[in-house]
């Protein structure tokens, strides 16, 4: 209920914000020297001049989803240790003594008695000469070598034997949503991480790293696994286990929104391809010559720095190396473009009313761009 609560909230501030976009249309204002953005900062407005030394910086968008549910990772497990299953295959060897030990090192070649292709049956158990059923199921590879070797001492003076798990079939996690193939992933005795698991089933540009879902022992839990590839957040990339079943949902409102002097569109993000500011604009007959002020290219965009209000990149297309700066920018869903004819005025008359009401938290004072 608080989720639905939550997401009915940012839906209803960002249509006042569309709201407030088209109705300022033909009046709105924007600071763009870098000492009237610098007193900004305190009002959690982050006015980036987009400019060949930071480019790099902001060709992969990172945004913030007004979708984006509590984070609950699931523990790790410490250690991690893989439990034998029905289905798995072993290579079981053992050693009598030292002479074959050494023989085995010296050739490369096991001289003892060597047991491939066991596979535990159904029943969670396998058999071994002269020792009969032995658990397999449940247990580590350490802890059937140890069974192993104490049974076998009823045979052999001093046994050493070595198990390992030649083929894993039996432990697997489930991938399902917006992947490019979901299904299940075999679980090994190398520990897999959601990003590795996410990798294999192949990411989708359309899916929602932000709210990745794990239902794990019938709990559920959220991933911001976005918050691990953006800001190294470890605990968002936990590692997989058996039974564990992943869902990546698309991304909300996978959509941007142009206003101002251009076209007044809501854009669909293609799911296949990232999609440039340039790109956007082209797509919406370009800037109008006549009425607007090619210095005022805007795109509000909230980020994880500024979840409560906006980073607002400004665009000088009467550059020419700007027309490739613009090429570099990748639109992020409910970016809003917002092209003005008079960049240089008050911030307070126009963004300070645009604000305000939708962060609950922005006081502008009067910021005046010189001449």
């Amino acid at each position: 209920m608080q989720n639905e609560i939550q997401r009915k909230a940012a839906k209803m501030m960002l249509a006042a914000m569309i709201l407030v976009l088209g109705g300022c249309a033909g009046q709105m204002r924007f600071p763009i020297s870098e000492n009237a953005q610098e007193k900004l900062v305190d009002q959690n407005i982050n006015v980036v001049r987009i400019t060949t030394e930071n480019i790099s910086q902001y060709r992969t968008p990172v945004f913030f989803s007004n979708q984006t549910q509590p984070a609950n990772p699931p523990l790790d497990p410490a250690p991690y240790t893989y439990r034998v299953g029905a289905g798995d295959e072993l290579r079981i060897m053992v050693w009598s003594n030292p002479e074959r030990t050494e023989a085995v090192g010296a050739s490369g070649g096991a001289t003892g008695n060597v047991e491939q292709g066991i596979v535990v049956n159904e029943h969670g158990q396998f058999f071994y000469p002269f020792v009969g059923a032995i658990r397999g199921a449940g247990r580590s590879a350490t802890e059937i070598r140890a069974d192993l070797t104490k049974q076998l001492r009823t045979f052999i003076a001093d046994p050493q034997v070595e198990v390992t798990v030649s083929r894993f079939s039996s432990r697997k996690a489930t991938i399902t949503g917006v992947v490019e193939t979901p299904g299940p992933v075999t679980i090994t005795n190398v520990p897999l991480r959601l990003l590795d698991v996410l990798n294999q089933a192949g990411i989708n540009e359309a899916g929602d790293l932000a709210n990745v879902a794990i239902r794990r022992r019938g709990k559920a839990y959220n991933v911001n696994l976005k918050a691990f590839v953006d800001q190294g957040a470890a605990r968002q990339n936990p590692i997989i286990l058996d039974g564990d079943v992943i869902n990546v949902p698309p991304i909300r409102d996978n959509k941007i929104f142009t206003f101002g002097e251009i076209d007044t569109r809501e854009i669909p993000l293609p799911s296949n391809a990232p999609v440039s500011l340039t790109e956007t604009l082209a797509e919406v007959g370009g800037i109008d010559r006549i009425r607007a002020d090619s210095r005022g290219i805007f795109v509000f965009r909230r980020t994880p720095s500024t979840p409560q209000g906006f980073d607002v990149f400004q665009f000088n297309l009467k550059s020419a190396t700007a027309l490739v700066l613009a090429t570099d920018f990748k639109m992020a869903p409910l970016d809003i473009i917002f092209v003005t004819n008079d960049p240089i005025t008050r911030w307070n008359d126009t963004v300070g009313s645009l604000v305000a009401p939708l962060t609950g938290l922005v006081r502008v004072r009067a910021v005046v761009e010189p001449n």
